[in-house]
């Protein structure tokens, strides 16, 4: 952890003594709050549009999250409470019904001679093997007919144990990245990689069997798309934490319907646009165009997990993107599983990384083009709003239950960012990297 959170959980600890008591009972709440999850995650199909009462072991009233898949795409979630059978078959029709208009993706009937080769690069630090074995695994069950993994090992200095190799018939290849920082090790991945497009994923994701096709799919359909962002759904919602990162962020992505964005298309029909985290996806499921990467110049070293900018790398890409004139799509048909943090402190850490994250990027932003500065300013009241008074709800809980604190932690790694760009942008150019 690094020292500068630290610092700044100590302060806000303070500063919300009034609600959870001062000092060590603080400290102590904030160490041992990992308590299961009030939600139970549950995912069932209405394509056949057969309703049949599903039994769980939980009693009737309890909060249930039911993912809803038609012919196995998720269309929705919604929160109901428990009937005594768990979900009765009046429920599900109920369901058919809200969900009767949604459609589904016609990629099983796309030809295959027609997908583009594909890269997928997956960077790990190899401390969750059990994860990493699980990801690869998955990776190797895709349903696509031309494409390869490269695994790129990030551990830093020598004497580690190499990864095993996971696979015999050749299509995962295993690198080593000696520079830090997600960033670098994607660009390496790149580098090595052969595919007409490349997409990322991480060591703690499992990706669904048609996630690469529908990839493949769109950047085949249409030419002018650039990047694409996929779905991400939680893998489970075993501990409170665990939800609560759905319930503050909306999980990373939070639409079911596809989308696409350019300074073109959009233009002012999104008040936030383009300075909005969250719309385009996420690290864990991204795919980008190999000649739009080359464009760009890759991500950026200096953001990322590994960095003492700690996140944002993926955001800085996507909009990269798009004030070089592309196109952003959202796949929601792509989609992947990830293994949300598990404890309180994991959760705090990664709110507080990712507003770290946010103003580094801003900030990278205005050193590039100054006019920038004027822009964000001007969506400043906006999003703030939306941080601390959010009138729409980011997810299917009807009561949130992240601690209140969690907005402070945000806004403590939102003061921080701009002198951790600074710093590391310092560290880069004393190494000659970009």
């Amino acid at each position: 952890m690094s020292g500068s959170y630290v610092v700044n959980i100590w302060f806000i600890s303070r500063l919300a003594g009034d609600q959870f008591g001062a000092g060590e009972a603080v400290e102590e709440r904030f160490r041992t709050m990992n308590t299961s999850s009030p939600v139970r995650l549950v995912r069932i199909d209405i394509g056949d549009e057969e309703a049949a009462d599903i039994g769980l072991d939980v009693p009737a009233g309890h909060r249930l999250w039911i993912e809803i898949s038609k012919f196995g795409q998720i269309v929705g979630v919604v929160e109901r409470s428990a009937d005594e059978v768990g979900i009765s078959a009046a429920t599900i029709k109920d369901l058919i019904r809200q969900f009767a208009d949604v459609g589904t993706s016609n990629g099983e009937t796309f030809p295959a001679e027609r997908l583009p080769k594909a890269s997928v690069v997956v960077a790990t630090i190899y401390r969750r093997v059990d994860l990493l074995d699980r990801a690869v695994k998955s990776l190797l069950d895709l349903d696509y007919p031309d494409y390869e993994i490269i695994v790129v090992d990030n551990r830093v200095g020598s004497g580690h144990t190499p990864i095993p190799e996971f696979s015999d018939d050749g299509r995962v290849r295993i690198v080593a990245e000696g520079t830090p920082g997600v960033s670098a090790a994607r660009n390496r991945g790149v580098a090595e990689s052969r595919g007409e497009f490349i997409a990322f994923t991480d060591d703690d994701v499992e990706v669904e069997p048609n996630w690469l096709r529908e990839l493949g799919i769109a950047f085949a359909e249409d030419p002018t798309i650039d990047a694409i962002g996929g779905m991400i759904r939680p893998s489970e919602l075993e501990t409170a934490p665990q939800l609560w990162f759905e319930e503050f962020y909306g999980g990373f992505t939070r639409s079911f319907r596809p989308t696409q964005w350019s300074l073109e298309l959009t233009g002012k029909s999104d008040p936030m646009f383009p300075y909005s985290p969250g719309h385009f996806g996420a690290g864990c499921n991204m795919a980008v165009r190999r000649s739009a990467f080359d464009q760009v110049g890759g991500f950026d070293v200096r953001l990322g997990g590994g960095t003492l900018c700690v996140s944002g790398e993926d955001l800085k890409v996507f909009l990269d993107i798009l004030f070089s004139g592309g196109k952003l799509a959202y796949v929601p048909s792509a989609v992947v599983y990830h293994t949300h943090r598990r404890t309180e402190e994991q959760f705090m850490e990664q709110v507080y990384g990712y507003g770290v994250g946010l103003t580094a990027i801003f900030t990278d932003l205005i050193t590039q083009d100054p006019r920038h500065l004027i822009r964000i300013l001007k969506r400043v009241p906006l999003g703030m709003r939306m941080l601390l008074a959010p009138t729409k709800r980011r997810s299917p809980s009807l009561i949130n239950s992240y601690p209140r604190r969690t907005q402070l932690v945000q806004l403590a790694g939102m003061a921080y960012g701009p002198i951790a760009f600074g710093r590391s942008a310092a560290k880069v150019r004393s190494t000659g990297r970009r």
